[in-house]
């Protein structure tokens, strides 16, 4: 059950460096207890307190019965037994709070935008020109408790352009130039145009790393992650020797077959973003997503949306953990590892100190298919459930 309230607290405002009480500067200047009363005041009038009996903080720890603080759209403490400023609004659920959801490949709202089929390489194509924020596919996934989404360029191009991390509310552009996209599966390939086989694609991408330009340079200083798409345990193997060529930094896109292949990938030090999953789907996709996260692989999930249901970004993770993935693990691919593969780690994906605002307030696990969203907060704003 989610209450929310308004609750004037009787006791003073707490000390906190994330909460300061003002106080009257030595020397005996004019100011009045009326003047500080008010400063306190007007500083817990814009605080929020999210109560939750366990909050999920997104680095695979937890909190029972924690307090959340929120200001301003940003999170100023996080513990339990926090002191609640005097006058600060309350958000409470008996169930559970955690950071907002983070899809890692989507096209949500973009239609067919984010593909071009007349060129094989558009290095600067930007994946922001896609996005629609008004899109009622972003209605669908804040209703799913998915608060950031990566819209990717289509990975049957070459080279398919540069990936962007948006908010699916307040049309906020987290990230621009997330990821070069780089198509290494056979989705790139074409019978009728080049390039037609593996030889010719990885040929094409040799020349253009050997003389970088633009994006592909700045991939290959290391200032723009890639993102590598594949799908076989071929195609990965093929993907991890390119990188490793040209030492480059960031994520396969293709899990299904990597269980073959673990050591590689953990060697060449990228992550890995998991397919969307479907019912039916063979036991070695969820195998290969266990297997990775056992070596210490950073993994996350992605949605392709609005093909598939922004639930079964959840649903993904059910079937893993049902394959033996740690729970704990899960909850870190769809919140702070997912934030950190898509670049923006220091904004969102867990519930600390300095960090967006992105919570949802579940009934129960997040992981668990049997729970709820009850409400979605984006930048310390209702965008979703919650009291009318």
């Amino acid at each position: 059950m989610l209450n929310a309230l308004i609750a004037t607290m009787a006791f003073a405002l707490p000390g906190d460096s994330t909460v300061p009480t003002p106080t009257r500067p030595e020397g005996g200047d004019s100011t009045t207890d009326s003047q500080v009363v008010e400063a306190a005041a007007a500083l817990a009038s814009k605080t929020t307190a999210f109560k939750a009996s366990r909050v999920y903080l997104g680095d695979g720890r937890f909190v029972d019965d924690g307090i959340v603080l929120v200001k301003d759209g940003v999170i100023l403490n996080v513990g339990a037994g926090l002191e609640i400023p005097a006058g600060a609004s309350i958000v409470e659920t008996e169930g559970c709070l955690s950071a907002g959801l983070i899809a890692l490949h989507s096209n949500d709202g973009a239609g067919a935008e984010l593909h071009d089929s007349t060129r094989v390489v558009l290095p600067d194509a930007d994946g922001a020109h896609a996005f629609e924020p008004s899109h009622r596919d972003f209605k669908r996934a804040r209703s799913a408790g998915i608060t950031s989404i990566v819209l990717a360029p289509s990975s049957a191009n070459l080279v398919g352009g540069q990936s962007v991390v948006v908010k699916t509310s307040g049309g906020k552009v987290l990230k621009l130039g997330a990821q070069l996209v780089l198509g290494l599966s056979s989705s790139a390939l074409n019978y009728n145009k080049f390039p037609t086989s593996y030889a010719g694609a990885i040929g094409e991408l040799e020349r253009l790393f050997d003389s970088p330009e633009g994006a592909i340079a700045l991939a290959a200083k290391g200032g723009l992650p890639v993102l590598l798409s594949v799908n076989d345990r071929a195609e990965i193997l093929r993907a991890i020797t390119f990188a490793n060529k040209y030492h480059l930094k960031g994520a396969l896109y293709g899990s299904h077959w990597a269980e073959d292949v673990v050591p590689a990938i953990k060697a060449s030090g990228l992550a890995v973003i998991c397919d969307p999953f479907d019912a039916g789907d063979q036991s070695r996709a969820m195998r290969s997503v266990v297997a990775l996260a056992n070596a210490g692989v950073r993994v996350g999930f992605g949605l392709d949306a609005p093909a598939r249901s922004p639930e079964s970004l959840r649903f993904g993770t059910a079937l893993c953990i049902r394959a033996g993935l740690k729970p704990a693990a899960a909850r870190k691919a769809l919140t702070g590892d997912a934030a950190a593969i898509a670049g923006v780690g220091g904004r969102i994906g867990k519930i600390s100190r300095g960090l967006d605002a992105d919570l949802v307030l579940w009934s129960g696990d997040p992981v668990n298919l049997a729970s709820s969203v009850e409400a979605v907060y984006i930048d310390g704003q209702r965008v979703h459930g919650g009291a009318k």
